[in-house]
């Protein structure tokens, strides 16, 4: 029996993922499945151990910024990857049809079925004349989303609130947030079309939801090579606090504010700086320029038997 590397992030769930894995390590010794682990200690070791991982299974053991640095470490190579969920938020297995059963998901890992899915790729720039679109080269990869403006805002105060984790932790986020942000004039290009817009948000995703619960871009699916763009144009603060439950349903939709887009390619620009999250992570805090690309089907993960879940099928196109 191969042994499979566990990365664990101890920092993810507000410290919860040493209780997570210890649960996982007793279902593992259960059924006598070797392995190893390692523990990262700061920001990007989770790419170099999985990098350096000899084993064919890598698993990630934290929440979406955890996955994405072990995916950053295994993109272009035969590995493949787990997911033992144990963040904050959470929100790209709930596109994989991964549950939170800690015990369900160590079986998805040894029954070893895996799919191939698309992951995005970021690049970021200072310089609002930057085209980072020209390019070629990716930044870093996402792999479930992106968010430019206010959500990327929120993102970045979050990891200023010790106490809360999940949609808590983001709504909190939000009312902080809301009242001072000052929604950009952004110049928007995507697959040959240009246009000038003031919005308070673009979602670009590959994954279904973000912020631990709100379904932004609710018919995305992470394998069918497009990016799903939520945008949001400028809104009054109690314009915001009625569309925020609509969003966690993913019925936000008609309100006249919202548009969403499907696009291979996303360019944004602004002489306002703007915040920038890939995956809830911030990589951005003074950015001008952004552009944001899917790369199909290059990353191996371990999904539910009968393949990648719920997300799979779309029940509409949205407008």
């Amino acid at each position: 029996m191969e042994p499979i590397t566990f990365i664990l992030n101890p920092a993810a769930g507000k410290g919860k993922a040493e209780r997570v894995w210890a649960r996982a390590m007793e279902c593992l010794e259960r059924v006598g499945q070797p392995y190893v682990l390692v523990r990262t200690s700061g920001r990007g070791e989770a790419s170099v151990m999985a990098s350096r991982a000899t084993t064919s299974k890598v698993v990630a053991v934290g929440g979406d910024g955890t996955i994405q640095e072990v995916a950053n470490g295994i993109i272009g190579t035969e590995k493949t990857m787990g997911i033992v969920p144990a963040g904050s938020g959470n929100d790209l297995i709930k596109s994989l049809g991964i549950g939170r059963s800690i015990d369900a998901a160590v079986d998805i890992i040894l029954a070893a079925e895996e799919r191939s899915i698309d992951v995005g790729g970021v690049r970021c720039s200072a310089e609002q004349d930057d085209d980072v679109s020209t390019n070629h080269q990716v930044g870093r990869y996402f792999v479930n989303g992106v968010g430019v403006g206010f959500d990327a805002a929120v993102a970045a105060r979050t990891q200023e609130i010790p106490w809360l984790t999940g949609p808590l932790l983001y709504l909190a986020a939000v009312f902080q947030t809301l009242g001072k942000y000052q929604a950009p004039e952004f110049r928007v290009r995507m697959d040959g079309q240009a246009f000038d817009s003031q919005n308070l948000l673009f979602a670009v995703g590959n994954g279904r939801c973000a912020g631990g619960g709100f379904y932004l871009t609710p018919e995305a699916l992470v394998d069918d090579g497009l990016l799903d763009v939520c945008s949001i144009r400028a809104a009054s603060v109690r314009r915001i606090l009625t569309l925020m439950p609509k969003a966690m349903s993913g019925n936000h939709g008609q309100a006249h504010e919202v548009n969403f887009f499907r696009t291979r390619s996303l360019h944004l620009s602004s002489p306002t700086p703007f915040y920038v999250h890939a995956d809830g992570e911030v990589v951005g805090r003074s950015v001008r320029s952004v552009a944001v690309s899917i790369v199909p089907k290059v990353l191996r993960v371990l999904v539910p038997g009968g393949g990648i879940g719920a997300g799979s099928q779309r029940t509409g196109a949205p407008q």
